[in-house]
């Protein structure tokens, strides 16, 4: 597994995108989760420093985007185009994954033909993915298709059903536990789709993880706690992802003040988790 840091976490930051990197670097990460508005701000700057870095940065391992794919009044030029373009950039910057979200509609307010007609979005999707060899992962997230396990199952059933390669889920432990059962249970449930992994922790049940919260300037993120004081155990969870062979990425997703320090205790925290002989050897 590869411990990783999101640029999200430094959204109200004055910091270059060297600096960004650096701060992971020395706080012990092994890739970068870029937000996207970040590339989209930065774009120049990003390209400059990979080019003149590239034996010392940090791999981005992940490209945070957006996309409603559940808005189907958008014509399919427009939504194909955006997907391309964010799997132009995955590909311009050597990125494995592209995680996004289904879009702004929950399971309950789905029918089975919003079902149908997103499912066969996604079947396009498949083609365009692996014609640049990107792996596409839909999160796990309230008020999206993905909110509820059976939602999820149904999401699962058709990456099998539907033999898609380059789709996959992106298992985000705080929000299945915010469903309601043990993530424990579900990452052995979902295993075999899952290729991206967000771990963050709280206090309690909170509305602090809301977009509405976390993208304003004066969010409150009191209920945040580090990865070993909140509601889920991890440790547990990242155990049987590591040994059932997962060597992914897996993103530290912090939206409170970063510190380096918080982050070295959070990874000296993971770093508990036994790695298996077979994949040391590899």
């Amino acid at each position: 597994m590869k411990w990783t840091m999101t640029t999200v976490s430094f959204r109200y930051h004055l910091h270059s995108f060297a600096e960004l990197m650096k701060f992971g670097a020395d706080a012990g990460f092994q890739g970068i989760e870029l937000w996207e508005p970040h590339w989209t701000r930065h774009a120049d700057a990003i390209l400059d420093y990979l080019q003149s870095s590239q034996q010392d940065a940090l791999p981005i391992r992940v490209l945070s985007g957006y996309q409603d794919l559940t808005d189907l009044a958008q014509p399919t030029h427009q939504w194909q185009q955006q997907l391309r373009h964010k799997l132009e950039v995955c590909q311009q910057l050597n990125i494995p994954v592209l995680r996004l979200f289904t879009g702004q509609m929950s399971s309950a307010e789905a029918n089975d033909s919003v079902w149908q007609a997103w499912l066969d979005r996604l079947d396009t999707l498949e083609h365009m993915a692996a014609e640049r060899k990107v792996q596409v992962v839909f999160e796990t997230h309230p008020g999206t298709l993905l909110d509820q396990p059976d939602a999820v199952d149904r999401f699962v059933k058709a990456i099998t059903t539907r033999s898609w390669k380059q789709i996959g889920l992106n298992f985000d432990v705080y929000h299945v536990w915010e469903f309601g059962v043990d993530p424990l249970d579900y990452i052995q449930r979902w295993f075999p789709v899952i290729k991206h992994i967000h771990l963050k922790n709280a206090s309690k049940r909170t509305a602090q993880f809301v977009f509405a919260n976390v993208y304003h300037p004066a969010g409150d993120y009191s209920d945040l706690t580090e990865l070993y004081q909140g509601q889920i155990d991890i440790l547990p969870i990242m155990q049987y992802a590591s040994d059932s062979g997962y060597n992914g990425a897996v993103t530290l997703e912090w939206f409170g003040l970063p510190s380096r320090e918080q982050y070295q205790r959070e990874l000296a925290y993971l770093e508990q988790v036994q790695v298996p002989a077979k994949q040391v050897l590899l």
